[in-house]
């Protein structure tokens, strides 16, 4: 099954600096290096990758920060927009550094900490996340030059600009939020989501944020209201359709509306999750051309989602395409090490394959992931005897009926005897 989305707004930063002349910085900040060659100083650096980054030259403010910080790895202010431009570039354990460096100095920086908490959320640092956006929460808003563009992770366009000198703090609550629910803190998040509602009421991100808390705390008419809400001040709000699609087929998935989910995909025909949604359904209706047809978009989309790889690997299965299941399998282990499900899967199918002892290998690692997993101790007690290790399989079996196994009585037969 995939997972139910939220409304996970990714924040770009931009800095507004003072403009200059390149040119007459470079007259005026030379001086001698080794050997009495001519270098530009730190500032000079610093201001020429303000100039790259205002102009949205990414290569040339990194090249241009990183001049700085060599010049004087003590030039503070570069460690933190050299941090901006490294999570451009999506190097998150980067951009960490750098905003932790810059923080030691400047411990009360608004724009800082909240950047800091985004990061560490996208890395699941999540308990870290949350410790910043608390600290945020208590700190009168202070003097900023900094300007956060709100992007829709999926379509990169921009809804919503904001500091943070905001004085409602809309904004943290709804990040706080958006924490707790990485944190399967769902009624937790639900207060936060309130608070962030008071300040914004007709925010449609974080009414579908408070939906799908609500859909994990089981309030499925909570979470309906919530997604209609949504809709309602922006009917075109893809992820709001795609969880109402969602909510149907979890009532009754013969009867799922699929427009709901075709409708998400046709307004924002870059989210993963509303494809690898629809593939799932047709994936149960045993429609598997066109479940494959949606995980292939769904990864192409998103190649680190382990679960779109088990049902891709289930649905080649299904097509007898052994070579392309064990692939996904595989992908959905490199990306999951502890993914119990896959390491089951990729089992199954090596014992379909004659690979008896790696299947074997692949049972015995779930069991390691997951100890009280019946499927793992039964489909390996089958295939032990398969082996001719009675023993072991027996075993295997009597702990797979005692996990909650049903045991059918020709397979205590085969395996344990009389």
């Amino acid at each position: 099954m995939t997972k139910f989305p939220f409304q996970w707004n990714f924040l770009w930063v931009v800095l507004f600096s003072y403009a200059f002349s390149v040119i007459d910085c470079e007259a005026q900040e030379v001086h001698a290096g080794k050997d009495g060659e001519k270098r530009r100083s730190a500032s000079w650096y610093y201001r020429a990758g303000e100039v790259q980054l205002e102009k949205h030259n990414w290569p040339g403010a990194r090249e241009s920060f990183d001049a700085c910080l060599h010049e004087d790895p003590m030039y503070t202010d570069a460690y933190y927009s050299r941090a901006i431009v490294h999570e451009h570039f999506d190097s998150l354990n980067s951009a960490l550094v750098d905003y932790n460096i810059y923080l030691e100095f400047r411990p009360d920086h608004h724009e800082a900490l909240f950047s800091r908490a985004q990061v560490r959320m996208r890395l699941n640092q999540n308990a870290l996340a949350k410790d910043d956006l608390l600290k945020l929460r208590a700190m009168p808003p202070g003097p900023t030059t900094t300007v956060f563009f709100r992007q829709d992770a999926y379509t990169g366009a921009v809804d919503k600009v904001f500091t943070s000198k905001s004085s409602d703090k809309g904004y943290i609550f709804n990040a706080l939020g958006m924490v707790d629910m990485k944190m399967e803190n769902y009624e937790d998040a639900i207060q936060y989501f309130d608070s962030a509602l008071v300040a914004s009421p007709n925010d449609p991100d974080v009414l579908v944020n408070r939906g799908t808390a609500r859909e994990k705390k089981a309030d499925t008419t909570g979470a309906i209201a919530d997604f209609q809400k949504a809709l309602f001040y922006n009917p075109q709000h893809a992820i709001a359709k795609h969880n109402l699609g969602a909510i149907s087929k979890g009532k009754n998935i013969e009867k799922l509306d699929l427009k709901l989910l075709d409708e998400a995909i046709e307004e924002n025909p870059n989210m993963p999750f509303a494809y690898a949604e629809r593939a799932y359904v047709n994936l149960q209706k045993g429609e598997f051309a066109k479940a494959l047809k949606d995980y292939d978009r769904a990864i192409l989309l998103d190649r680190k989602e382990p679960e779109y790889f088990l049902n891709r690997g289930l649905i080649k299965e299904k097509l007898k395409d052994l070579q392309g299941a064990y692939s996904d399998y595989t992908s959905a282990i490199k990306l999951k090490e502890g993914f119990e499900k896959a390491w089951l899967n990729r089992g199954n199918l090596l014992a379909r394959l004659g690979k008896l002892n790696e299947a074997v290998e692949d049972y015995s690692v779930a069991i390691v992931h997951s100890p009280d997993y019946a499927s793992a101790y039964f489909n390996r007690a089958m295939v032990l005897n398969r082996l001719h290790q009675r023993d072991l399989a027996c075993k295997d079996l009597q702990t797979a009926e005692r996990l909650g196994s049903k045991i059918d009585p020709k397979a205590w037969k085969s395996v344990c005897g009389n």
